[in-house]
C-alpha cells in the first residue's frame, strides 16, 4: 500500500501532475489517512482548486481514505506532535501494514527511516519518473521548474544535481 502525505498530493497536483504517481508505483489506487482527508477537505473549504482534484480522485475510488485500527491508533498517539495529524496517521498504517510513505517532509523521513518505514520523497520520485521512463527527463525539469513557481518549491542545488545525475 501507498500512503501519501498531503504535501505530496498537492504540490504535483498544483501542477495538474498527479496522475504520475500512479504511472510511477504502477497502481489504480493510493492510500490517504484520515488526517490528511481532513487536511485537503479544509484546503477546499479555503478554495484551493488543486484540493478540490484531490477529493475528485477520492469520489472515482483512486485515492482511498484508511481508517486507522486501534492498534494504529494508539501507536500513532506515540509519535510527537510537532508532526502533523495526517503525518503521524500515514506513518502508523504505513507501519502495521506494511505499507510506503510518500512525503517531502525530512521529519517524517525521520521517523519512517526509526520505525524501518518505506519513504519516499519528492526528489527521489522526481528522479523515478525519467530512470523507470513514465516520463522524459525534460518533461520531470519542467515539472520542477513548475513546482517552484505554483508550489513556491525550493530545491537546493545538489538536490537537482541528484534528480538529474545520468
Amino acid at each position: 500500500m501507498i500512503f501519501a502525505d498531503t504535501d505530496i498530493l498537492s504540490a504535483l497536483a498544483k501542477v495538474g501532475r498527479l496522475p504520475l504517481l500512479f504511472a510511477l508505483f504502477r497502481i489504480t489506487r493510493l492510500q490517504i489517512a484520515p488526517g490528511v482527508f481532513k487536511e485537503i477537505a479544509h484546503s477546499v473549504t479555503l478554495g484551493r482548486a488543486y484540493a478540490a482534484d484531490i477529493l475528485a480522485l477520492i469520489s472515482t475510488a483512486q485515492v482511498e481514505v484508511i481508517s486507522l485500527t486501534p492498534d494504529e491508533t494508539l501507536f500513532c498517539d506515540t509519535l510527537p506532535s510537532s508532526l502533523g495529524a495526517g503525518e503521524r496517521e500515514s506513518i502508523a498504517i504505513a507501519r502495521e501494514r506494511k505499507g510506503t510513505v510518500l512525503s517531502n517532509e525530512s521529519r517524517v523521513a525521520h521517523y519512517c527511516r526509526q520505525y524501518q518505514i518505506a519513504c519516499v520523497r519528492l526528489p527521489d520520485i522526481l528522479r523515478s519518473l525519467w530512470v523507470e521512463g513514465v516520463t522524459s527527463k525534460q518533461e520531470v525539469q519542467a515539472l520542477v521548474a513548475d513546482l517552484q513557481s505554483e508550489d513556491k518549491m525550493q530545491f537546493r542545488q545538489s538536490t537537482l544535481d541528484a534528480i538529474f545525475a545520468d
